[in-house]
């Protein structure tokens, strides 16, 4: 045997490189993606370098269940004939998705099986499903009723001299309101869909101006309370938009007959501004302290609405800029403090 011929599935040398000189693994073990010969019966007979390490498949054993039923589906293909399927593979650190490839080859009735982990992959797209589908309902919510006041109006309007103009104004208020509400939602869709990769245009801001413009268009600048807070140095409308949330969420999220009351105020940490927002509302469980910095997450059994996506691009805008965020009990256990850290102005 030459001093260069290879092992089925040991990943011997094969030869020097053209190049270099220097020894190489045998072709397969530079592979990606899993790649085994599987015999007639079953058995392993070559497995490279991805396929041992990362599925734990070794030369001369049998395939496991999972595999071996895609293996069972190629040998009643025909020859050359190639099947692809997700398959959950059960491993030591926990099941992966794996994508695997199987071909059935004429010679001995031999099958390739080309394996690749498409776990992240396979996550993505049901978050994204997910993803969608939250938004399609949030977004039916406000169309439907916008839908029904302006048929109402229209209705109003038809009735001539009868008509009340109260009653109409009324209506166009609400439209008004819920186009608002349309707008918010989808500058939040493409803030999500941007602030991770945008140019920061960092500058002094002053965020107690910042959060007073944002609670006087909420028109909730009668439960803000606003301390000093010294100025930072960042992306003013990312920033604005940070606000935008945790202001709105500390008036939106407290218990039904209760009066929000929020405190925004900050002080100066040597190089950083340490930002914090507090309120009387009905708190985030211990449990939910990261989760809900998470895309999509809501906290249960609030009974009120939103895309899950508010906390997650807070949490992007301030990771931007250096920064971080954070959230613990408010004063005597009441409500919720968000604590950020963002760096202060020059």
């Amino acid at each position: 045997m030459s001093q260069h011929a290879p092992t089925p599935g040991t990943g011997a040398p094969t030869g020097p490189d053209p190049l270099t000189g220097a020894p190489v693994d045998q072709p397969l073990d530079a592979l990606v993606d899993g790649l085994v010969v599987v015999s007639a019966t079953g058995l392993v007979l070559q497995a490279n370098r991805a396929a041992r390490e990362s599925y734990g498949l070794q030369p001369f054993r049998s395939l496991p269940g999972a595999l071996a039923h895609r293996w069972l589906e190629a040998q009643r293909a025909a020859h050359g004939e190639r099947l692809v399927a997700d398959v959950l593979l059960p491993l030591d650190a926990g099941q992966v998705v794996v994508s695997v490839s199987a071909i059935r080859l004429a010679a001995a009735g031999r099958t390739v099986l080309v394996l690749r982990d498409v776990t992240d992959e396979r996550e993505q797209v049901d978050a994204l499903s997910a993803f969608a589908g939250v938004v399609a309902h949030d977004l039916r919510g406000p169309i439907a009723a916008m839908v029904g006041w302006s048929e109402t109006a229209l209705d109003r309007l038809l009735d001539g001299p009868d008509t009340d103009p109260v009653e109409v104004a009324s209506l166009v208020s609400r439209l008004h309101h819920g186009a608002q509400r349309l707008d918010r939602m989808v500058a939040n869709l493409l803030l999500h869909a941007t602030c991770r990769d945008r140019t920061l245009d960092p500058a002094p801001v002053d965020l107690a101006a910042v959060v007073e413009e944002v609670a006087d268009a909420r028109d909730v600048r009668r439960w803000v309370e606003l301390l000093e807070v010294p100025k930072v140095s960042g992306d003013a409308p990312m920033l604005q938009h940070l606000m935008d949330n945790l202001v709105g969420n500390a008036v939106k999220f407290v218990a039904a007959g209760v009066e929000p009351h929020v405190v925004v105020g900050g002080r100066l940490d040597g190089p950083e501004v340490t930002v914090t927002v507090t309120d009387n509302g009905i708190g985030i469980p211990v449990g939910m302290r990261e989760q809900v910095f998470q895309r999509f997450e809501r906290v249960p059994g609030t009974g009120l609405g939103g895309t899950g996506m508010g906390l997650s691009i807070c949490r992007t805008i301030v990771q931007r800029h250096g920064g971080a965020i954070r959230v613990d009990d408010g004063p005597e256990g009441v409500g919720t403090r968000f604590s950020v850290r963002l760096p202060a102005a020059a």
